[in-house]
């Protein structure tokens, strides 16, 4: 993550591992093996997080804003080149439906809906997929342009902006308590 994928070698990681490219090519076969692994335990991480802040939470609509506050800031702290060298050099790992946690998303979106946050005329699968593809764009290449302002800015004004026509009008509500931490709510 701090480096990106590509720029990586085998030779760096088993000389920072202090172990040999044969033990690491007999644990993982091949780096695909091994990035695969990789993201498998950030996508573990990012669910133990998830799942944290989502018991932490008073409901959807304060767990949705301390999760994406926690995104951009741990977004901040990632080489772009590692979101750009996984979608262009491992797609299988890039497009796997739980890439980017659309379970997850569609538990909320059924929370939501039973806490009175979110319409319960909403399309859960449409809307956890959207929200999925949403997401996803915030770790593509151009949202890291300062031409776009960032994550940031996406966020303040594509994503927000979708929840909240998710929203019911106590959903909105609840949203409203949390204006100071979210822009453009």
């Amino acid at each position: 993550m701090k480096f990106g994928v590509k720029s990586v070698t085998v030779g760096q990681i088993t000389a920072k591992l202090n172990i040999s490219s044969k033990t690491l090519y007999l644990i993982f076969g091949d780096k695909t093996a091994l990035v695969e692994a990789c993201f498998d335990l950030y996508k573990e991480n990012s669910a133990k997080e998830f799942d944290f802040l989502r018991s932490d939470s008073d409901n959807v609509a304060d767990m949705l804003v301390r999760f994406y506050n926690t995104l951009i800031e741990s977004i901040s702290r990632i080489n772009p080149n590692f979101f750009n060298d996984i979608a262009s050099y491992f797609p299988k790992i890039w497009d796997s439906d739980e890439a980017f946690g659309i379970n997850q998303t569609r538990e909320l979106m059924k929370q939501g809906i039973s806490e009175g946050i979110f319409s319960k005329a909403i399309d859960v699968e449409l809307c956890a997929e959207t929200l999925t593809l949403l997401l996803r764009s915030m770790f593509e290449k151009d949202p890291y342009d300062s031409r776009h302002g960032g994550s940031q800015r996406l966020l303040a004004n594509v994503l927000w902006p979708y929840i909240r026509g998710l929203c019911t009008p106590e959903g909105m509500e609840e949203f409203r308590k949390y204006r100071k931490f979210v822009a453009h709510s």
